[in-house]
């Protein structure tokens, strides 16, 4: 499987391994055409990914990766086509920087009383990004030998219900779809089958994006089966919402979400990248 469309990744602007113009450069190989670097809740990384993308003839999408709460949890909204420079975004993005410090700190306070070196652990994890992620406390976990894997590292301190588990507090949903769209930017709500949400709870996750500025669903996410492409475009079909597609990439040596590596869109679902709203010369890109 192989999309020259790929509209979610990750780049060391966030919790990514590759440099954005790194990541460009692999998306290029991989025979992306049409990328948007959407690292979580910064716009940090996308300049030098534009340089590097005209140089590799790639078109960037200017994307974030926003958090936001919705009936208490945690979603994901992509934002493709913002202006970084938009000045309620940025402010939304100053927010959620003094959220995740934040957040790290509870982590260390936690992993220290669960005996584990907390301090030393937040000072890697700062000498990496200045916007932790529970990825990075995953990695340095590994790193001092606390886990064997990141996966482990979850499942022994970071996941709900384990000792260093802190609950974020992100804006509301209808204030992250503000600021996307303040920012000239269109709106897909990402991996929407991962949240721990009823089948009905969805159906209205899906209802409340669209009413307030929503146009797509990532349809087709990296690692994702068949059946949940397909059921994915069945919710879209039903709430009346496009379709994005996106790798998630984070890391070159996962092989299931590489750049472009991707289930195609199922053909009923309008394409997010063709809507009138998007970045025109997407369009005209993949047209030639």
């Amino acid at each position: 499987m192989s999309s020259p469309v790929d509209l979610h990744s990750h780049s060391t602007a966030s919790d990514g391994l590759l440099t954005p113009a790194a990541l460009v450069q692999l998306a290029a190989e991989r025979g992306v055409r049409v990328l948007a670097l959407t690292d979580h809740d910064t716009v940090a990384g996308l300049e030098e990914a534009a340089l590097a993308a005209a140089a590799a003839g790639v078109l960037l999408v200017p994307g974030v990766e926003l958090s936001a709460t919705w009936r208490g949890q945690t979603v994901h909204v992509l934002g493709f086509g913002i202006d970084p420079c938009a000045p309620d975004l940025a402010a939304l993005l100053d927010l959620m920087a003094g959220e995740r410090l934040r957040r790290a700190e509870e982590i260390t306070r936690k992993l220290e009383r669960a005996g584990l070196p907390g301090a030393e652990i937040l000072r890697d994890v700062l000498a990496v990004t200045p916007r932790p992620t529970r990825t990075h406390f995953a990695r340095a976990l590994v790193k001092c030998g606390a886990a064997h894997s990141q996966a482990a590292a979850f499942e022994r301190h970071l996941g709900r219900g384990r000792p260093a588990a802190v609950a974020s507090h992100w804006p509301a949903l209808e204030e992250v779809l503000r600021c996307c769209l303040a920012a000239r930017g269109v709106a897909s709500l990402a991996h929407p089958l991962r949240y721990r949400l009823s089948a009905g709870a969805r159906r209205e996750l899906c209802a409340d994006f669209r009413q307030h500025g929503g146009l797509a669903l990532e349809v087709a996410c990296g690692g994702d089966s068949p059946d949940r492409v397909a059921t994915a475009a069945s919710l879209a079909a039903r709430q009346g919402l496009a379709g994005s597609v996106g790798s998630d990439f984070h890391d070159p040596a996962t092989p299931w979400n590489q750049p472009g590596r991707l289930a195609k869109l199922p053909a009923p679902i309008q394409p997010i990248w063709l809507d009138a709203a998007f970045p025109a010369r997407a369009a005209e890109v993949l047209a030639a």
